[in-house]
């Protein structure tokens, strides 16, 4: 679905149907509750903004796929619909960091000020969401990772490293949508009903 609508028939633009603060009840519910309550609401003030992006950006490359299995005309211009994928992948990453990190910090009673690693939030986030393995959460969150870590330039020549054509829907996007598929199945409730990410 597209999940973004013209704002008239007068005025060039769109409109989102969702909006930032529809994520607040999932994101309220789902954030461990005895945690800092300061750090949670600025979490969820981040987070919501995140997702709300997340279902914008989806709004668009799913149309682009499809025109393109169709044999239409592209919806987006090649080289940003591969910038897109990318940045689906980077906040998918930082919903599963945050919150990754959130449950984290409760249940261990870690430091909130403290910082937390990479596979610390990234367990913590699989056994809660996914402790059964039956929705691949762990390989799906390292394809996300990795997809988001080949921008990063901390070594000399890495951006030989880079293949553009792993930016794309199957390589990209649908392991990141399947994150959060799985992550939106938890309070399922509380997930905006107009939503395009679950």
């Amino acid at each position: 679905m597209f999940y973004l609508d013209f704002i008239d028939e007068d005025v060039e633009g769109f409109r989102a149907i969702s909006t930032s603060a529809s994520w607040e009840p999932w994101l309220k519910r789902t954030i461990p509750s005895d945690w800092d309550a300061t750090v949670k609401r600025r979490l969820v003030s981040n987070l919501k903004h995140t997702l709300a992006g997340l279902e914008m950006k989806a709004g668009l490359i799913v149309p682009q796929e499809v025109a393109r299995g169709a044999g239409r005309h592209s919806v987006l211009f090649e080289p940003y619909f591969q910038v897109l994928t990318f940045e689906f992948c980077v906040g998918t990453y930082s919903v599963c960091e945050g919150i990754g990190s959130s449950l984290y910090l409760s249940t261990t009673g870690g430091d909130a000020e403290r910082r937390v690693y990479v596979s610390d939030w990234k367990s913590a986030l699989v056994q809660h969401f996914d402790a059964k393995g039956r929705a691949c959460l762990d390989e799906n969150v390292g394809r996300v990772k990795a997809i988001r870590d080949k921008m990063h330039q901390d070594k000399l020549g890495a951006r030989e490293n880079i293949d553009w054509h792993e930016f794309g829907y199957e390589g990209a996007f649908v392991p990141a949508k399947r994150v959060l598929e799985c992550l939106l199945r938890t309070n399922g409730d509380r997930v905006p009903s107009t939503s395009n990410l679950g």
